[in-house]
């Protein structure tokens, strides 16, 4: 009787590990899709971000750097880096105001 409990116990300890397991390699697939996920609409912000001041306004406000840098922060501790450093780089030096037009009236 007693080897029918052993056997039995071990049986439900061994199916719940492996539905435990099972659970967390969901939970942690789907931690990564929601990560890269994240790391892709941030990249993508920064770009646009990059492109709308460095191309079309010549320019960056203070309040439109602060936003960057902290969406560049949060990108930056996802991980990932390489070609956003550069891009971080060039908005942060951009002037904070449009040039002067030079028409003196």
């Amino acid at each position: 009787m007693a080897e029918i409990i052993i056997y039995v116990v071990s049986l439900l300890v061994s199916a719940t590990l492996g539905y435990l397991t099972k659970k967390i390699r969901t939970i942690n697939r789907k931690n990564e899709a929601v990560e890269a996920g994240m790391q892709a609409l941030l990249r993508d912000r920064m770009i646009q971000a990059y492109n709308h001041y460095c191309f079309d306004k010549g320019y960056c406000p203070i309040y439109a750097k602060e936003s960057f840098i902290n969406v560049y922060n949060a990108y930056h501790n996802l991980g990932v880096n390489g070609v956003m450093d550069g891009i971080k780089d060039r908005v942060l030096d951009l002037p904070t105001e449009p040039k002067e037009s030079g028409a003196d009236v």
